[in-house]
């Protein structure tokens, strides 16, 4: 069995089952409409990713992912977790995975992570009532699978 949840600097977790709300955008100013700018939240044209204590309302996950079991682990049996931080953009996607540490390292716990991070996607970052980019920090656990027991042959007399 695989298990993840996911650690924002601020402390909140997003466990595998969890359903996040994705935040609702803040209202457009009175002229925007008028104006033809588009009603959704505009993006900061800033480059600099925000940690989650930074932000008004941080990315919630909308497509979530569940990294494979490695096969390296699943034939030695191993348990682990990998930390990745993802650097996701003002519309939600993920732009970069930078993996932080695997424990027990060598079995492709940090590789299998990263990958599924790749995938996934968020609502964007609010701050100031306008679209930013951010920052998360996700730890990522692997249970090894437990083995059922076989019963016993027997033959009949």
């Amino acid at each position: 069995m695989l298990a993840f949840g996911a650690c924002l600097a601020a402390g909140a977790a997003l466990a595998a089952g969890a359903a996040q709300a994705a935040p609702r955008p803040a209202p457009a100013p009175a002229g925007a409409a008028a104006s033809g700018a588009s009603k959704a939240t505009p993006a900061v044209p800033d480059s600099r990713h925000y940690r989650s204590t930074e932000l008004d309302v941080p990315p919630g996950i909308k497509v979530r992912v569940q990294p494979a079991y490695p096969a390296r682990a699943a034939r030695a049996n191993v348990s682990g977790k990998a930390i990745v931080k993802l650097f996701i953009d003002a519309n939600g996607a993920v732009e970069r995975v930078e993996v932080e540490g695997a424990d027990p390292a060598g079995y492709g716990f940090d590789d299998s992570a990263a990958q599924a991070f790749r995938r996934a996607r968020f609502s964007p970052a609010i701050k100031d009532g306008k679209r930013v980019r951010a920052q998360m920090r996700i730890e990522v656990s692997f249970d090894a699978p437990t083995t059922k027991p076989q019963p016993l042959k027997t033959k009949a007399r």
